[in-house]
């Protein structure tokens, strides 16, 4: 039978839970950046973290354009990423992790030298 006691007796244990994770620095909840051209411009020169198969590397959001050097719209631009330090990644969808949150795209390589680069194009 459901009750009041029940209820909040649980709801602590929730709370209880949550505590014991953040004091041991378990996350329980991703954050997720936007993927907002607005919330992104901020973003540019900060360094994300890249974790894959094979160990965690780390990129910098070094410039954000529009499609083919045009200039970036809220429907259409183009993430530019440094190459990984400890090597290249393969073009495949990748979580990278920030301060601020999470985002997930798919990046591709676009130099020789292991630049990155995700085309968000919400125009088609």
């Amino acid at each position: 039978m459901l009750t009041r006691r029940t209820v909040l007796l649980a709801g602590s244990g929730v709370v209880a839970a949550g505590a014991v994770a953040s004091a041991v620095g378990f996350e329980l909840r991703h954050t997720r950046v936007p993927l907002e051209l607005a919330d992104l411009r901020p973003l540019v020169g900060e360094r994300f973290r890249v974790r894959s198969d094979d160990g965690t590397r780390t990129v910098t959001l070094r410039a954000i354009s529009g499609p083919h050097g045009t200039t970036a719209t809220a429907d259409r631009f183009t993430l530019e990423f440094t190459a990984p330090q400890g090597g290249p990644l393969p073009a495949a969808i990748h979580t990278l992790e920030h301060g601020s949150g999470r985002l997930e795209l798919y990046l591709g390589p676009v130099e020789a030298d292991g630049h990155l680069e995700a085309v968000v194009d919400r125009t088609v």
